[in-house]
């Protein structure tokens, strides 16, 4: 559980850092074409499911937006797992 919990950390981690610094590209250095790779990107989920009560209506879904920045980040964050790990 603890190594699962720790993978959790490292890909959660990754990603919003991978992220951010392609958007911190996007902003230093727009319409690059360096750029438009790291942000290229999916999208995969679950549609939305609304559950209406009557009283109260409650809608859920689950979206993953994984880009090339993200995922290098996903994987640095890893390497640096490891050597702190060591």
């Amino acid at each position: 559980m603890k190594n699962a919990l720790h993978a959790l950390i490292v890909v959660v981690t990754g990603s919003l850092l991978g992220t951010f610094v392609g958007k911190l590209a996007e902003i230093w250095f727009p319409g690059g074409q360096a750029v438009t790779l790291l942000n290229t990107g999916i999208n995969t989920g679950l549609n939305p499911a609304t559950l209406d009560l009557a009283i109260i209506e409650v809608t859920l879904g689950l979206v993953f937006k994984f880009n090339v920045a993200a995922l290098l980040g996903i994987f640095i964050a890893g390497v640096v797992y490891k050597q702190l790990i060591k």
